[in-house]
Order: structure tokens, then C-alpha cells, then sequence
């Protein structure tokens, strides 16, 4: 069975983040996961987890006989205050941050199957027992007009 362009991309955001760690030469280690449920109720929050939620996709500008899409991509950072933190929340969430725009942008061809990948805004959130960052990712990929599984 074919994986969709859309899916190799996803997959690839993941795997992206998942190779942020000190030993890597970043500032902490991240887990990715790709939640299984919209719903985060039974979501139990966990220190520098990574959700990557897939969000409204809107149409580029296509050359004929393709279909180009910009698929926005939701990397929801928690990051979770403790009292043994020495450094402040914001300065977590910062690096946090920083650490991912480095990452995505080490490789915005997300594997050969995008256009483009660009960093959108951020927003930081505190939700009872959440907090961390919400950071928009845009990437641009292009598939033939009537095949999503077939890169152009």
C-alpha cells in the first residue's frame, strides 16, 4: 500500500524531532509523539513532550497537472514548571523554541518530499497543569493533480 506525500512529511517532523537531544548538541531531549486522539483529555502532561498536530492545509499556487498545498503543522511543546528548575519557564519554553526552529530548519525539504518548511508564529500556553509553546510550521509540498500519493 502507498503512503501519501502528506504522511511521509509528518513522519519526517517526528523524526526531526526526535533527534533533539544533548547529545546531539542541543539543549534537552525531546519525545515526539503524533497523538492518536484530537482530544488530549486522558493525555497525561509529561516534561518535554512533543505533540505534532496536523492542522488546515490551504492550496499554493499549482503549476498545471499538480496540486500544491501548504499543510500547517501544530508542534505543541510542553514544558513544565518545577521548583527545581533553575532556569525560568520562559527561558525553558525559549530554548525550547529555538531548539525546534534550528531542527526543522536543518532540513526544510522534510526528506525530499517538500517544497519548503518555514516557521510560523508561537503562541505560549498555561492550562492547569499544562504550559509550554505552540509553534506553527508551514510546509509547502506539491503532489500531482490527481494522485496525493505521487510527489511532483
Amino acid at each position: 500500500m502507498s503512503i501519501p506525500v502528506i504522511e511521509h512529511i509528518a513522519e519526517d517532523i517526528k523524526t526531526a524531532i526526535e533527534g533533539i537531544t544533548e547529545a546531539n548538541g542541543f539543549n534537552q531531549d525531546l519525545t515526539a509523539i503524533r497523538p492518536k486522539r484530537i482530544v488530549f483529555a486522558n493525555t497525561i502532561p509529561d516534561d518535554l513532550t512533543v505533540l505534532i498536530v496536523q492542522a488546515d492545509e490551504t492550496e499554493g499556487e499549482s503549476p498545471v497537472g499538480t496540486k500544491e498545498w501548504i499543510q500547517a503543522f501544530i508542534i505543541m511543546a510542553l514544558v513544565i514548571d518545577s521548583d527545581k528548575a533553575t532556569d525560568s519557564i520562559d527561558t525553558r519554553i525559549n530554548k525550547v523554541r529555538a531548539d525546534v526552529e534550528k531542527k526543522l530548519k536543518e532540513d526544510p525539504y522534510r526528506g525530499g518530499h517538500a517544497i519548503d518548511t518555514d516557521i510560523d508564529s508561537s503562541l505560549i500556553f498555561d492550562v492547569e497543569e499544562f504550559s509550554g509553546i505552540e509553534i506553527r510550521v508551514l510546509v509547502t509540498y506539491r503532489v500531482q493533480y490527481d494522485d496525493p500519493y505521487t510527489q511532483s
